[in-house]
């Protein structure tokens, strides 16, 4: 039948039965090779007619899903096809963008190693995002899947390119934009955390004038976007104190705020302890222990300033410690990693598999706030002597004994 084809609309018929066929037969590697071959003439005999290479963009997207983790071996195929549709300096870009996007996204998800040529299409990504924010969700997925796929090759050759989306994107479109890009800087923080937080200062420059910003009160889509920047930043000083440190007394960003119309009374850093504080209700269980881990680290700076903070910091630290077993179990049943399979599809992507393997080797994850927080404020005692006993001696009888409840102190 494919051989004997001829006129157009019957291309895109067979080429439609075909697609839906591929989504419903159980195994299709054993006609792999013929598909492989009839996509390459199918290609091949397209040009011009934009109709038909969508609905072949289509069909190349269910055989990947069908191949599973096996895609590769369509690859020869796939990323010429891939590589024209996504270059917008392309004759039919306007077209076969949106498709194309799909596909791109659909193949890293399967993919179950990076290749080389994956690697090379990243850069047109930059010039998608340049011209517009149309295909944003499926965007940052593509780069989420890059940074879970080989982040540290991925990186090497593409950081320039990261910071720059990262920093065309935050501060330029609106809060669902923003949620959906930030825990995407989240994931590129929790792995790389030495080297990626200055590549992107930029970025992390506006997520502070974010936190520092009002008017999200009555506006839970804002609280959302200040509690999950907040967390980002509280992250950074967990893992890289010395950066966060570097970024809220760099005079750039109080000329920043400033322009911002930010009024900042106070070193930036202890204005961010108190929308950590002030936030923590609004958190994820995993948010609400990245501040916790934040707040106690905040205990060992030699700021005066600390202990008039100290009854809020333990406080915080010991709800959350408290209710972190619970909180965490629930998270983890609820299966808070996102899922993109379609209905049919057994087996998950290589990408969710790796996100969850990326969830549980988070440091975050696996430090302990209690053993943090006592070691903390043991310190905290060290360094302010006579000022921390006063301070401790001025906490709620009940709130001190909830304390020593919490961190198992005699």
């Amino acid at each position: 039948m494919v051989e004997e084809v001829q006129e157009f609309d019957s291309k895109v018929q067979v080429l439609n039965l075909i697609s839906t066929l591929i989504g419903h037969v159980s195994e299709v590697i054993p006609y792999a090779q013929k598909l492989v071959q009839f996509f390459q003439k199918v290609w091949e005999e397209s040009s011009g007619e934009s109709l038909l290479q969508i609905q072949l963009l289509v069909a190349l997207r269910n055989f990947v899903i069908a191949l599973g983790y096996q895609s590769p071996i369509c690859y020869s195929i796939l990323l010429p096809i891939l590589q024209k549709g996504i270059d917008i300096n392309s004759p039919d870009a306007l077209n076969l963008l949106e498709d194309s996007m799909a596909l791109w996204e659909t193949t890293l998800s399967y993919a179950p190693m990076m290749v080389p040529q994956l690697l090379l299409c990243f850069p047109y990504m930059v010039e998608i995002i340049e011209r517009s924010f149309d295909h944003l969700q499926v965007a940052v997925s593509i780069m989420e899947s890059y940074i879970i796929l080989d982040g540290g090759e991925f990186l090497n050759m593409h950081a320039s390119s990261v910071a720059k989306i990262l920093d065309l994107i935050v501060g330029n479109v609106n809060d669902k934009g923003l949620l959906s890009i930030l825990p995407v800087i989240d994931i590129l923080v929790q792995c790389f955390p030495v080297e990626v937080p200055p590549l992107i200062s930029s970025c992390l420059q506006k997520l502070v004038i974010i936190c520092l910003s009002g008017g999200d009160d009555r506006d839970p889509s804002k609280t959302a976007v200040k509690v999950s920047s907040a967390a980002i930043l509280a992250r950074i000083l967990v893992m890289n104190t010395t950066y966060l440190a570097q970024l809220t007394s760099d005079s750039s960003l109080s000329v920043l705020l400033q322009q911002a119309g930010v009024p900042v009374e106070d070193n930036v850093l202890l204005c961010l302890i108190d929308i950590w504080l002030d936030k923590v209700d609004h958190a994820s269980p995993m948010q609400k222990k990245t501040f916790g881990l934040a707040l106690s680290i905040i205990l060992t700076l030699r700021m005066p300033q600390v202990l008039d903070k100290l009854d809020q910091i333990l406080s915080t630290c010991t709800s959350v410690i408290l209710g972190e077993n619970k909180d965490l179990a629930e998270e983890e049943s609820s299966g808070d990693i996102s899922s993109s399979r379609s209905q049919g599809e057994e087996t998950p992507p290589s990408k969710e598999l790796r996100k969850s393997q990326i969830k549980v080797s988070d440091p975050i994850y696996q430090m302990s706030l209690e053993n943090s927080t006592r070691e903390n404020l043991q310190t905290c005692s060290t360094l302010h002597g006579d000022a921390f006993n006063s301070a401790i001696s001025r906490m709620h009888p009940s709130a001190l004994a909830q304390v020593k409840q919490a961190l198992k102190l005699p």
